[in-house]
């Protein structure tokens, strides 16, 4: 079975996390979790530390702190644009701010990552201890013109004009050439446009500026995959999947390239993994077990885990396929 052709794309603005997610027939109506992993300038996670999210009209939705491993959750979102404000301490970060943009194309977690810009006062002491301040951590000061273009950029794509989005972009990379977050959503945009080939040199790029980003080594492996080159899909996979080893999108799709590499006790791992970080949230990860097992003749978990798919996603797209899938299974076993 191949993979699906159609993507779903979440983006969210200023980190830039922007992923593509295989088509599960999202509705616009329903509800989507937002986690944030809140790293320190340092590269640690966060603490306890003051963390808020705030609603498109400026509404505070919640107001809490990261737990001990640095995370922030928010349950039962709707479709619109959110801002994540961690406010300064005063002495190690600066105040950040992260807007998330949720679409009916969004998947039902959106996990992404939190970078907190260090305060100009310890950026010395930073940069001369055994810590080095990624390019990331240190693009504090995107000229406003630069930004502006982004904003517009966001804005597009909400409404689904991809191709003035991308003119925005390029904006935005001219005036600000080191504009990691706008060469990973021009990565992002052109993956939407089947042009594979610019995705990937955009991606190459961001990943440059910021060899520590998790986002653009995520997308650059989508990107690979989108165009079935597994092998060149694998190391950047590997390298997300090391940075952040709680995202069950780098699970899933380093999943798929080690399936589709005819590693599967591996790629079950991954699938299992996804599953267990992103629990229903990832069904479409039961579908490619399911393909899995199908391809060892293991029959009856084949059919179990596509049922578990239909049941969690019985109006996704590839719903058809896996009932065909489970059809054709059942015939195959009673012909043993």
């Amino acid at each position: 079975m191949c993979i699906p052709d159609r993507a779903l794309i979440a983006k969210s603005a200023a980190i830039v996390l922007a992923v593509t997610m295989i088509a599960t027939g999202a509705s616009g109506q329903r509800n989507r979790s937002l986690k944030a992993r809140v790293s320190m300038p340092d590269g640690s996670p966060s603490q306890s530390i003051k963390i808020r999210l705030e609603g498109g009209e400026g509404e505070i939705i919640r107001d809490s702190f990261t737990d001990s491993t640095g995370n922030f959750e928010v349950r039962n979102l709707g479709t619109g644009i959110y801002t994540i404000i961690v406010p300064s301490d005063d002495r190690t970060y600066s105040t950040t701010t992260e807007r998330v943009e949720i679409t009916r194309y969004s998947p039902d977690l959106i996990a992404i990552n939190v970078y907190l810009n260090p305060k100009e006062e310890s950026r010395t002491r930073l940069k001369s201890g055994r810590h080095t301040v990624s390019a990331r951590e240190a693009s504090g000061s995107i000229p406003k013109e630069a930004r502006q273009a982004y904003d517009r950029s966001v804005g597009l794509s909400s409404r689904g004009k991809t191709r003035e989005a991308v003119e925005e972009l390029k904006r935005a990379i001219a005036i600000y050439p080191e504009y990691v977050h706008a060469y990973n959503d021009l990565g992002v945009a052109y993956i939407k446009l089947d042009l594979i080939d610019d995705a990937i040199s955009a991606l190459d790029k961001s990943i440059s500026l910021d060899p520590k980003a998790f986002n653009p080594r995520l997308n650059l492996g989508i990107a690979n995959v989108r165009r079935k080159d597994f092998a060149d899909a694998e190391p950047p996979l590997r390298t997300a999947v090391a940075i952040d080893a709680s995202a069950p999108l780098a699970h899933l799709y380093l999943g798929i390239t080690l399936w589709k590499t005819k590693r599967e006790n591996e790629a079950e791992d991954e699938f299992a993994r996804a599953l267990s970080l992103g629990g229903s949230d990832i069904a479409i990860a039961h579908y490619y077990l399911g393909q899995l097992y199908a391809d060892r003749n293991r029959i009856a978990e084949a059919v179990a885990e596509l049922e578990i798919y239909l049941k969690q996603k019985p109006d996704s797209d590839d719903a058809q396929l896996a009932r065909q899938k489970i059809a054709e299974l059942r015939s195959r076993y009673r012909e043993r």
